[in-house]
């Protein structure tokens, strides 16, 4: 068991460690764009540092669908049928679901939510965000595992929604679906009332994520992981100069054409960049063995600190007047917020090891801590009435 856990573990700490960059370049992209002056922000140097900074979301998607498929596929018969691991599964998607509309609520009131809510408090309610497309893109996989039970037809589809999605985006984002559906839909489908990550085309890169490690599971079962990972030094840079020759005819394609938006180019482009990245980490491991561990744990616990460092960098309804924004004025220079980011990703790193820890040697407290939370925001929500 010992000489079993040896090999595995630099297989997968890989992942952690993905994620856990993810999360430290999420925590910095946002806090420099939420402190930094104005002019500093409208510079050409801030955004090419922006530029950069548009792969974070599509990197945390694409890192939801590698641990998927990590997570699924040794209990790949158990999801067939509606027994408790299902049951578990769908349980965990549900919070995920539930977290991304708490932090749109716009009162922390279900009676004002439900009968003076207006059209745009719906729409701020219902807006899509990286959590959405992470659960709703979850559901769907889970369905089509539920229906499609062989490996070959469950990948076949995914692979054919991952081209889809990209293609089928600047069609759907020239429609007003608003005028069709409800707020939920809309929200849900593209950007143009307000949702910041919709699920045309960023669930894509939940799906290439799935793909990226199907192939990466059958390469470590033949043992051939190390040439598979090897060609993603050639695929990144491939899918980018495809994605580059695409920008160049796709004007003809396409009614409206948004290179930054909903061009299936800029996905290309940054699928091939989430491909040299995830290559590159994976050598790292390899070589090293073993990378920090406060890395990797900010990358075990990506979801909690994602959710955490929103709440406390922007505030909520829950903490309108509690958060770093609402205390620090939004003219600062660069090393004021490099400071401030410093000693907010200490406070992120340490919380993601008590939380880690609580969650390995007090599991008792670590359930009563989630309990009390969820008792405590839910009979708020649903007694005040304001």
């Amino acid at each position: 068991m010992v000489s079993q856990t040896t090999i595995e573990k630099p297989r997968y700490l890989f992942i952690d460690l993905y994620r856990g960059l993810v999360i430290l370049m999420m925590l910095q992209g946002h806090t420099f764009r939420a402190l930094l002056d104005n002019k500093i922000i409208e510079s050409a140097v801030f955004q090419f540092h922006d530029f950069f900074h548009g792969v974070s979301a599509p990197a945390f998607l694409f890192g939801s669908g590698l641990t998927f498929v990590l997570s699924t596929r040794k209990r790949w018969e158990d999801y067939h049928h509606w027994d408790p691991p299902f049951a578990r599964r769908l349980g965990r998607i549900l919070l995920i679901l539930i977290l991304g509309y708490i932090l749109h609520l716009p009162f922390m009131s279900a009676r004002k939510l439900i009968l003076e809510a207006s059209t745009t408090d719906y729409l701020q309610f219902f807006q899509s965000d990286v959590l959405q497309c992470i659960g709703f893109g979850l559901l769907a996989l889970h369905g089509l595992l539920f229906f499609f039970k062989t490996e070959r037809r469950f990948y076949g589809l995914v692979l054919a929604a991952t081209i889809a999605i990209p293609l089928l985006t600047p069609l759907f984002w020239d429609i007003d679906f608003l005028k069709h559906y409800s707020p939920f839909i809309a929200q849900l489908l593209n950007s143009k009332n307000g949702s910041i990550f919709p699920l045309f085309p960023f669930v894509g890169f939940l799906f290439t994520g799935v793909i990226v490690s199907w192939e990466f599971m059958l390469a470590v079962e033949h043992k051939r992981e190390k040439s598979f990972m090897r060609r993603f030094f050639f695929l990144g840079p491939v899918f980018i100069v495809v994605g580059l020759l695409l920008d160049a005819v796709s004007f003809q394609l396409y009614p409206t054409y948004n290179f930054w938006y909903t061009s299936p180019s800029y996905f290309a482009i940054r699928v091939g960049a989430l491909l040299l990245i995830i290559g590159i980490i994976w050598f790292i491991v390899e070589k090293k063995k073993q990378p920090p561990r406060w890395i990797t744990i900010l990358g075990k616990e990506s979801l909690l600190i994602y959710v955490l460092h929103l709440v406390l960098l922007y505030g909520s309804v829950v903490n309108p007047r509690f958060s770093i924004t609402y205390f620090l004025s939004s003219d600062l220079n660069i090393l004021q917020t490099s400071i401030i980011f410093v000693v907010f990703s200490s406070i992120m790193i340490g919380i993601a090891f008590g939380w880690d820890y609580l969650k390995r040697e007090n599991y008792n407290i670590y359930r009563i801590i989630q309990l009390t939370a969820a008792a405590i925001f839910l009979t708020i929500f649903f007694t005040l009435e304001y």
